[in-house]
Formats: C-alpha cells, structure tokens, sequence
C-alpha cells in the first residue's frame, strides 16, 4: 500500500491509484480536516474570550501541530495513519459509526421537534 503523500501525488499526476488506497485517503484527509476543523475553532473560541495565547489557544502552536499532524499522515499508509480505532474496514468502527449516526439522527429529531 502507497503512503497518503504518494496516493494524492499519483492522483494529481493524472494516474489512478487502486481502489482501497483512494478509500483509505479520503477517510484520512476527513481525519486530518476534522484536526484542522477543531484547531481554528479553538483559536476563534480562545480569541472571543481573550484566552492567553498558549499552547491549544496560540496560533503559532497550532500553525506547528497541524504541520507536524500532516507530515506524519503523509509519511504513512492511510491504513496505518488511521489506526485501528478508525480503520472503516473494522466492524466495531462500524458499530460504532452505526451507534453514533443513530444517536446524532435522534437529537437532531429531537431538536426539530422543539423548535417553533
């Protein structure tokens, strides 16, 4: 299996990389976005509330984390980067997904059915 860095330059170079390697990728570059996604979102709540900016709430920290996150997922296997607690082609991954969908489907029901 292709490293995520070598899965997207493949696809960028016009070449078609096998079926479960582009999979893989999608599922680590939603991580990686996810990652990316609560890091700003830290940085805008730290900036409202006039948080020190250190560590999660300083930009510079964040600017480095999220290099270093995607250095790593790049270097590796989307497979591996993933890790087995992630991995989509485990059935307590999609136990757990399944569970997960349920429960956010009923909350949102719920809050459609309270709002005027």
């Amino acid at each position: 299996m292709k490293t995520l860095g070598e899965i997207i330059e493949a696809a960028k170079s016009g070449e078609r990389p096998e079926y479960d390697d582009l999979r893989l990728a999608v599922c680590a570059m939603d991580a990686l976005m996810t990652f990316d996604r609560q890091a700003i979102w830290k940085l805008a709540e730290g900036e409202q509330q006039g948080k020190k900016q250190i560590l999660i709430w300083s930009s510079l920290w964040q600017r480095e984390e999220q290099f270093q996150r995607v250095k790593r997922a790049m270097a590796a296997t989307p497979k591996v980067w993933l890790g087995p607690d992630n991995d989509p082609d485990s059935a307590d991954v999609q136990e757990r997904r399944r569970v997960s969908i349920a429960i956010m489907g009923g909350v949102a029901r719920q809050a459609r059915e309270k709002s005027p």
